[in-house]
C-alpha cells in the first residue's frame, strides 16, 4: 500500500516538473548560433617616394620585429638631388666664412697703401695751390696756372675721400645685412637637406610593429609608386572576434561583457570580452517581429578580443557563439 502510493507520488512528481520545463521552454526565445569571423590589423608599407625594388628582405608567413628592414628602393633621382643640395650648402658656408672674415690680408694692404698715396697726393697739391696762390696775389704767377693746380688739388682731396671709403670698407668687412642674409641662406640649404635626406631614409622600408608578413606586393625589379603597399603585415598579437547580431539579441550585450564562443579550427571554446558594438549600415531581413506593424530588424556589429592570448588564433577563422 505504501510502495503503490510512493509510486503514484514520484511520477506526479516527474510529470509536474516535465510540464514546468516545456513551460519554460515554450515562454522562453530559443538561443540563436551567431558565426563570426577572427581579424585582426593589417599594415601596408608603402613608401613616400617612387623608386625601383632592389631587395625584398622578406617572405610571406616571416615574423618581424619593430624597426626590421622588409625592403630596400633605388632612386637614382634622390642620390642626385642629395648631391646637388650638399653642393648649395657647401657653396653658402663658403660665403658666409668670406663675409665674416672680411677682405684678405692681401686686399687690406693694398687698401692701406692707397689710402697714404691719397693723402701724399692731397698734400702735395694743398701745397702746390698755396705756392701759386702767393705768387698770383704778387702778379708773378698767370691766373690759369693757378686754376689749373686748384683743379689738381681739388681733385686730389676727391681721390682721398674714395680711398679712405674703400679703406673702411675693407677693414670692416661685410654689413649686418649681408651676413643675416647668407645666414639665412645656409638655413634654407640645409632645411632642403634634411627634407633629401627624409626621402633617402624612405630607401629602407622597415617594420613599424612586430607581425607576420601576410603578402609580398612587390618583388625586386618592380617599380614601387608613391604609396602603393610593398608589403602588408598582419598583428597577430592582437586579433578580436567580429559578429553580425540582430538587435532583439543584444539585450545582454554591453562593452565589458564577456562571452563563451567556439572556434573550430582549434577545436576550443574560448572567453571573449566585447569591446565594441555599432550598427551596420544595411537592414537584415531575418524576419518581421509580428505580422502586423511588421519591420526588419537591424543588424549590430559587434567585437570581442581573447581574455587570454590564444596561441594559433589567426584572421580568417570562424566563431561559433551561441547569443540570446
Amino acid at each position: 500500500m505504501n510502495r503503490g502510493r510512493a509510486r503514484r507520488t514520484g511520477l506526479a512528481t516527474i510529470v509536474a516538473v516535465a510540464s514546468l520545463a516545456g513551460c519554460e521552454r515554450a515562454d522562453s526565445k530559443p538561443a540563436v548560433l551567431v558565426t563570426g569571423l577572427i581579424d585582426a590589423t593589417e599594415i601596408d608599407i608603402a613608401s613616400k617616394v617612387p623608386g625601383r625594388i632592389a631587395e625584398v628582405k622578406v617572405r610571406e608567413g616571416d615574423r618581424v620585429a619593430p624597426g626590421q628592414a622588409l625592403a630596400l628602393i633605388r632612386s637614382e633621382e634622390i642620390e642626385a638631388k642629395l648631391a646637388q643640395v650638399t653642393s648649395v650648402i657647401e657653396a653658402s658656408q663658403a660665403r658666409l666664412k668670406m663675409a665674416r672674415n672680411g677682405a684678405r690680408s692681401e686686399e687690406k694692404a693694398q687698401a692701406r697703401i692707397a689710402l697714404a698715396a691719397a693723402r701724399t697726393q692731397v698734400d702735395l697739391a694743398r701745397k702746390m695751390y698755396e705756392r701759386l696762390s702767393t705768387l698770383a696775389k704778387e702778379g708773378a704767377a698767370p691766373q690759369a696756372t693757378l686754376d689749373n693746380v686748384e683743379t689738381q688739388y681739388n681733385l686730389a682731396v676727391s681721390q682721398l675721400a674714395v680711398a679712405e671709403a674703400r679703406h673702411a670698407m675693407v677693414m670692416r668687412g661685410a654689413r649686418d645685412e649681408e651676413i643675416e642674409a647668407l645666414e639665412a641662406l645656409v638655413r634654407q640649404a640645409e632645411g632642403t637637406l634634411a627634407e633629401v635626406q627624409t626621402y633617402e631614409r624612405e630607401q629602407v622600408q622597415e617594420a613599424p610593429i612586430a607581425g607576420e608578413v601576410a603578402r609580398v606586393v612587390l618583388h625586386a625589379g618592380e617599380l614601387a609608386a608613391t604609396g602603393y603597399p610593398i608589403v602588408t603585415l598582419v598583428d597577430l598579437d592582437n586579433p578580436w572576434a567580429t559578429f553580425a547580431v540582430r538587435e532583439d539579441l543584444l539585450r545582454d550585450i554591453r562593452v565589458g561583457t564577456r562571452l563563451r564562443a567556439l572556434v573550430p579550427a582549434l577545436g576550443q571554446e574560448l572567453e571573449f570580452e566585447v569591446f565594441h558594438v555599432a550598427a551596420l549600415g544595411d537592414f537584415a531581413t531575418w524576419k518581421a517581429t509580428s505580422e502586423k506593424n511588421a519591420f526588419d530588424l537591424k543588424s549590430f556589429e559587434v567585437k570581442a578580443r581573447p581574455t587570454t592570448p590564444v596561441d594559433g588564433l589567426r584572421p580568417g577563422m570562424t566563431v561559433r557563439w551561441l547569443a540570446g
